[in-house]
């Protein structure tokens, strides 16, 4: 049984140029009338999923989703040009504006639930409620948990090894040396078309031939850490289900992010999180999360002591049917105090 709302279509879709070149492509859902409800995707490079329309109900919210720079639909793909965190916070006010909503509800999990933060502490004047989910504070040490000696290989150590296996073995204690190699390689296979990459609809195509690209190791890594279960055949199905061009933008704009610290100091998100008071807020987190450790969650909601806080005790990083009746419960009461 899945907690999901029925599929909705959305009611209407556009394009907005935002500076830079860029161009956004983005859509509104729900009803017109309702809560307007901003959704942040993660990745960051992940793009907005159709799933993401079926997650909060269409008669009590305007649901609006985007892609941020260089994924998704929005133009130029793979664009690392002007793609800041500082230009993404700029890019949801151009968006706000464009759209006459004067306040909305944010809602961003794993490194949307890191825009999320940014952008309500830059303008909390125009949130009227934010909830957060796989907490991702973008902290040196958050950055280190998936490529560095002591986070997430010490649990996934088949997952590591088929991802690390091509970067030479000086660089695997420094997660910053690994991004770096990782960085030089997807931006080679970029300028050559993505050969490998395109081979992820070749019938037959097996897991160790799609590792030959850097693109696909990277996002398969996050992947297969995603979930208490998501062996390497299951995630070969889902990114072709998905497509090279969404492995070619989670993996490109994401190591750019990270490789930056995602632009943003490294205390910024608990150090300004005082900004946030007065603001309904909730934190969802899963406690198996391999991807965003619980940690970071508990840390957050120590430093925003008025949020509500939800720990899902069996789950992993993904959202699944477990949390889906749990999110439903938060965005009642948000909605309700929000209102």
């Amino acid at each position: 049984m899945t907690h999901l709302f029925p599929e909705v279509e959305p009611r209407r879709t556009g394009t907005l140029p935002v500076g830079d070149g860029h161009i956004l492509s983005y859509e509104e859902c729900g009803n017109a009338g309702g809560l307007p409800l901003l959704f942040l995707h993660g990745g960051p490079g992940s793009g907005a999923a159709p799933k993401y329309r079926r997650m909060f109900d269409p008669e009590r919210f305007n649901l609006i989703l985007f892609d941020q720079r260089g994924c998704g639909r929005s133009t130029p793909h793979l664009s690392l040009e002007a793609n800041t965190t500082e230009h993404l916070i700029e890019d949801i006010e151009t968006l706000r504006s464009h759209l006459q909503i004067d306040r909305w509800i944010v809602f961003g999990p794993s490194w949307g639930s890191t825009l999320a933060l940014a952008y309500s502490q830059a303008h909390p004047e125009r949130v009227r409620g934010l909830v957060v989910e796989g907490i991702f504070l973008a902290r040196p040490s958050d950055l280190a948990w998936m490529h560095g000696p002591d986070g997430a290989r010490n649990v996934f150590p088949d997952a590591w090894a088929n991802f690390i296996d091509p970067v030479p073995e000086r660089l695997w204690s420094l997660p910053a040396d690994v991004m770096e190699w990782c960085f030089d390689e997807m931006q080679a296979e970029v300028a050559a078309g993505l050969p490998d990459l395109r081979r992820l609809n070749e019938p037959g195509i097996t897991p160790e031939a799609m590792r030959r690209s850097t693109l696909y190791r990277w996002t398969e890594y996050e992947d297969r850490l995603s979930y208490l279960d998501n062996p390497a055949d299951a995630v070969l199905g889902g990114l072709k289900a998905r497509g090279p061009e969404f492995v070619a933008a989670h993996s490109l704009i994401e190591v750019h992010y990270f490789r930056n610290g995602c632009f943003l100091e490294p205390d910024q998100l608990l150090r300004d999180a005082y900004r946030l008071e007065g603001l309904p807020m909730h934190i969802l987190q899963s406690r198996y999360d391999m991807v965003c450790p619980a940690s970071a969650a508990f840390q957050l909601a120590e430093a925003c002591p008025h949020a509500g806080f939800d720990l899902v005790p069996v789950n992993g990083h993904g959202m699944t049917d477990t949390t889906q009746p749990v999110l439903n419960r938060i965005m009642d009461r948000i909605a309700t105090e929000a209102f």
